[in-house]
């Protein structure tokens, strides 16, 4: 009799395949293969009349979900039922955290199995996969008990709120417990940006010395020369610092060309880095964003074909941790590469956050006993590139330190202060092999300097400047935010940015999240309507408490209880029902509304539907005033991609001012 091993992907399952050999089959499940139901039409019959049944989960009842197969995952099932009933054992090899333990169970259920075997790996090797077979397990129910947690939670948010949205605004938009969240992140920084002041200010620098090094002037009299960090978000500048003018700032140039600059201070301090951890999921998306300009969800389709083609290790996890295999892997590898002194005496380890960290399992790194080279996996494109950032990453958080030492000048020019400021690396450790950090343009390696010297000015010049507008996430600044306010998990952030994309709710420009009408609209409704949707501590509960499931300190009808019946659902049904309004600080009198959900401009009086391509930031007071009088007006910013623009919206009659719209027809999604 064969042994029955049953994975998620055909890729997985041919690799597999080959290394297990004969009296094994493995076949493929395709990812789930039991669901709550996505449709009414999903429904089965006796359940069609339950007041539940739409919504998959039977609240009145310990939150009983209705699962059921799609009917594309049907003739998978057949398959696999007929596979099991001619093996002489099943193994469940799905992926070894919770949603790979959800796979296995519903697999069992679904196959009659009454003790199920699991079989866990963390990288398809020969090694693994043969070990993983030797030393199986049964299901662990903690896990599942998490997954179908948080799989209920999001089922009850997301059809609780988004009905309150398809009402308030229009059809088409969705809500959710951690897209939702993260939308609020994006559109608090949009309405900071809206609200911001810009000021302009005068930096005045000197180059001094033969070799010369550039000092900025910190004070003038003793007064402190204003800075962006001197002014607020309305524009004004704090008491005590002095704002020049340009008058000031051309005076102040010219003296400085006349005089030699005396050297008050040196103050050199000696500097260390250690090299950053191991990959995890989140930071390997950060990474991935920055240095080779992928999407999250880019980055995870490409590591899962990595995975599954055995290159690397299980690419969802919090753990930055590394097996004593791989250390010394990672050791040999810097040694070979760099020298028997690239590594420290002693091997480093890296510790989870928190002990559920996906389960436990190892950082992303490169497999085997001795990894190869990117040179030697034969991989090309964007595969290649990926395995490259987590070799060198893999292999860098072994080695030593960066060493080096900072220098803090201060110079006086008569009773003009100057700060200069330089770094010299001494040693460079592990950037050898791995550097994220982008070169500060004001770096500079200053010459050997005395304090008591006298040096030249060779030139003086006075730029002006403008303080920044609070800086919109990038998705690798979101993935960061996320993960440190505990909102959603590192293996869901690629899908959380792809919906709000989908929705219409962001867009892309110049590599930031922008949040477009749509987005902002959505928002301000939540915020006033279910805020607790909106909070990110709130979502970070939530997290914990599937935490404490999977550890076995919580039970999921405890989360389940306390979470819905006390907090969300009295929210949901005390909603108003009544459509949003924008103020805009910058334009008093117009507001943005909605009508026949879309984003309306409306004032005095008029009103005019805001292009689809029109951000929040593009429009100004001349823009607003050519929309209300009708103007056809050119586009102001790069056009949405189609994907990013909501589908199923329809025009109604124009109202001439904001209203609740008609309770549109419910969206079979």
């Amino acid at each position: 009799m064969t042994t029955l091993v049953l994975v998620e992907s055909p890729s997985k399952a041919r690799k597999i395949a080959a290394y297990l050999g004969q009296g094994y089959q493995v076949r493929a499940s395709l990812g789930h293969v039991r669901d709550l139901p996505a449709k009414k039409e999903d429904v089965p019959a006796r359940y069609a009349k339950e007041p539940w049944a739409r919504l998959g989960v039977d609240v009145a009842h310990g939150f009983r979900p209705l699962y059921v197969i799609p009917k594309a995952k049907a003739g998978v099932v057949k398959e696999l039922r007929q596979a099991a009933e001619r093996a002489g054992r099943v193994i469940l090899a799905t992926d070894g955290d919770r949603e790979g333990e959800s796979i296995a169970w519903h697999l069992a259920q679904l196959l009659g199995l009454k003790d199920p075997e699991r079989m866990v790996f963390h990288e398809i090797t020969p090694d693994a996969i043969r070990q993983a077979v030797a030393h199986t397990r049964p299901l662990d129910y903690r896990l599942v008990g998490a997954a179908e947690t948080r799989r209920v939670l999001d089922r009850l948010s997301g059809y609780g709120a988004s009905p309150l949205l398809w009402d308030a605004i229009g059809p088409g938009l969705s809500a959710g417990r951690v897209q939702s969240a993260a939308l609020a992140l994006l559109a608090q920084r949009e309405h900071a940006r809206l609200n911001f002041v810009a000021a302009a200010f005068w930096r005045v620098t000197a180059r001094i010395g033969q070799p010369t090094f550039t000092a900025a002037v910190t004070h003038v009299n003793g007064q402190a020369l204003a800075t962006p960090k001197d002014f607020g978000p309305d524009g004004t500048v704090n008491p005590g610092v002095l704002l020049m003018t340009p008058e000031q700032a051309e005076k102040l140039v010219a003296f400085l060309k006349a005089r030699p600059a005396a050297v008050q201070s040196v103050e050199a301090t000696p500097f260390s880095t250690r090299p950053p951890a191991p990959f995890t999921t989140s930071t390997l998306q950060q990474a991935a964003s920055i240095q080779l300009k992928l999407a999250p969800k880019q980055t995870m389709d490409e590591a899962q074909r990595l995975y599954e083609g055995g290159f690397i290790t299980y690419m969802r996890t919090d753990s930055p941790g590394l097996s004593d295999e791989a250390t010394r892997a990672a050791r040999a590898a810097a040694q070979a590469a760099h020298g028997p002194d690239s590594v420290p005496e002693r091997p480093r380890t890296y510790a989870p956050k928190t002990s559920t960290a996906q389960e436990a399992h190892e950082a992303i790194r490169p497999t085997g006993r001795a990894f190869r080279t990117p040179a030697e996996t034969g991989l090309a494109g964007t595969q290649a590139d990926l395995y490259d950032l987590i070799y060198r990453r893999t292999v860098a958080s072994q080695m030593t330190d960066l060493r080096g030492t900072r220098t803090q000048v201060t110079l006086a020019v008569g009773r003009v202060t100057l700060g200069a400021s330089g770094r010299v690396i001494t040693d460079p450790g592990f950037t050898r092999a791995y550097q994220d950090e982008e070169p500060d343009p004001d770096e500079q390696a200053l010459p050997p300097i005395q304090a008591g010297e006298m040096h030249d000015v060779r030139d003086a010049s006075a730029e002006r400047r403008t303080t920044p507008a609070p800086r919109r996430y990038s998705e690798a600044s979101l993935v960061r935010a996320l993960e440190r306010q505990g909102v959603g998990r590192p293996s869901t952030f690629a899908s959380i940015l792809s919906t709000l994309a989908t929705r219409g709710y962001t867009t892309v420009r110049q590599r930031q999240l922008v949040v477009t009408w749509l987005g902002l609209l959505v928002t301000q409704y939540l915020g006033r309507s279910a805020p607790d949707l909106v909070d990110p501590a709130f979502t970070a509960k939530m997290e914990a408490d599937l935490d404490r499931i999977a550890e076995g300190q919580l039970t999921r009808l405890e989360c389940l209880t306390g979470t819905w019946t006390d907090s969300l659902d009295p929210t949901f049904r005390r909603a108003p029902r009544d459509a949003p309004t924008l103020a805009l600080p910058k334009l008093p009198g117009v507001v943005v509304g909605v009508r026949g959900g879309q984003p309306t401009l409306f004032g005095d009086g008029r009103l005019a539907t805001l292009p689809p391509d029109l951000l929040p930031e593009d429009l100004t007071p001349e823009l607003a005033q050519a929309l209300l009088a009708g103007e056809r007006v050119p586009a102001r910013s790069r056009r949405t991609p189609k994907a990013d623009v909501p589908k199923g919206k329809r025009q109604r009659k124009a109202r001439g001012e904001p209203h609740t719209p008609r309770t549109p027809r419910r969206s079979k999604g």
